[in-house]
């Protein structure tokens, strides 16, 4: 759900969850974060350490943009499959990223996970968009790629090599508010309304108009706030492509669009943490064997569930536990950026959560447990008591209800500046 606002949506309703590019062409792109050094103390093994259950949430891989402008001489028909398709090198990142997570959770004498595809251990879900249902296959590719001729696929010479197929599950995307945070909700867009008309709004537009005029000017469409994002996005991915771009397109021009994408902040809204924290919980109650109700059967064997989504569902995953500007340090999360929260037994412990982040299909996962607010600052575990008291405040309780529409805030201002000199992002649902 699109917020226009630099503000932090945690202080402005009630109902606060938040769910809310890299390529292998080198060429000039905006700055992209390598992993940070973590001060983190990491904890020693014990004997009896035991890992039950890995969420991971990543964004699909290198894609089209979704349209462009007018007088863009690089139209559809540039982009083999047509706008907002995953390409070629965004199925490379994520069968990289598959590579990744065979290696943690499938390497070593003792593997967490079974090297050939297991039913019972593993789900797969994805948004209902082609490039995050492509993005899944392909990093479910790298991930199983040590199948069994004859048993994992046919042994026949004419099937693809080494390819175990893995079912991909999904929902429509107005019914799915985990990983489309874009799903329907009336008070998202009260509130967006709100936010458009407050006077500080107002006046980022006014700042901006000479330059807005200069875009529409250019490109041949009505640049505006809101859906300035859409000609950043087409000159990143076209860049990245090495694609040629209009002389109006200056060095000046490219960094002043870029900073302003990032100044028109959007947030999103969506109970991504609340599905993770439920998981978590179901697996807990169902850890005691001797227990046989209807919920263990499915739950209790299960090792590792995956979502495919955008770079929204990341950067909200993020905001709600409150490191999104440590861990991606500005701009949104790049292609296959990804978080894994597992839940441990420790031994003399108890239950405890991890949460590490993927920064790039080329970089590996760090800990990032100890930047999430209410957690220990410098632990590589959270206690599982722990992380989920200091969720509560950003899990939906009835999504029905809190999505309706509500008499006008008359925090909006107050809001916005209170937050001024707070950086974030733009999340829009085009370019996700």
């Amino acid at each position: 759900y699109p917020m226009s606002a630099k503000v932090s949506i945690c202080s402005l309703v009630t109902w606060t969850y938040l769910l809310l590019n890299n390529s292998f062409v080198q060429c000039e792109q905006p700055y992209i974060p390598t992993a940070p050094p973590i001060p983190v103390v990491p904890r020693s093994p014990k004997p009896n350490d035991k890992l039950h259950l890995v969420q991971v949430v990543w964004r699909h891989g290198d894609r089209a943009p979704t349209m462009t402008y007018p007088t863009d001489t690089h139209q559809e028909e540039a982009w083999p499959n047509g706008w907002g398709e995953l390409t070629e090198l965004g199925m490379r990142q994520q069968y990289a990223l598959g590579n990744v997570l065979r290696s943690r959770y499938m390497g070593g004498a003792n593997p967490f996970l079974n090297r050939r595809y297991n039913s019972k251990q593993v789900y797969i879900r994805s948004t209902d968009v082609n490039r995050t249902l492509i993005s899944a296959y392909s990093n479910i590719a790298g991930m199983f790629a040590g199948g069994e001729p004859g048993k994992d696929f046919p042994n026949e010479t004419d099937w693809p090599t080494g390819w175990t197929p893995v079912p991909v599950h999904t929902l429509p995307g107005n019914e799915d508010h985990a990983g489309n945070v874009f799903a329907p909700c009336p008070r998202a867009e009260q509130l967006d309304d709100e936010l458009r008309n407050s006077k500080e709004y107002k006046q980022l537009a006014k700042d901006n108009e000479d330059f807005l005029e200069y875009l529409t000017k250019n490109t041949g469409m009505k640049v505006e706030l809101p859906n300035i994002y859409l000609i950043n996005d087409v000159h990143y991915i076209e860049t990245i492509y090495n694609m040629s771009q209009p002389e109006w397109m200056t060095h000046d021009v490219s960094k002043r669009l870029r900073n302003l994408t990032s100044i028109v902040n959007e947030y999103t809204y969506g109970p991504m943490l609340r599905s993770l924290v439920d998981l978590m919980n179901q697996k807990k109650r169902c850890l005691d064997d001797s227990k046989q109700q209807n919920e263990c059967k499915w739950i209790r064997p299960l090792k590792y569930y995956a979502y495919s989504a955008h770079d929204t569902t990341v950067a909200a995953l993020l905001s709600t536990f409150g490191d999104e500007m440590e861990v991606i340090r500005g701009g949104l999360p790049k292609y296959t950026a990804s978080v894994a929260v597992e839940l441990w037994s420790l031994d003399g412990e108890g239950l405890a959560v991890r949460i590490l982040f993927h920064g790039a299909f080329h970089h590996n996962y760090h800990v990032i447990t100890h930047l999430t607010k209410g957690c220990p600052v410098d632990k590589e575990f959270c206690p599982l008591e722990v992380f989920e008291k200091r969720s509560r405040q950003f899990m939906p309780v009835d999504m029905k209800k809190e999505c309706e529409r509500r008499q006008r805030s008359n925090r909006t201002n107050q809001t916005w500046k209170a937050h001024q000199n707070k950086e974030h992002r733009i999340n829009r649902k085009n370019i996700h």
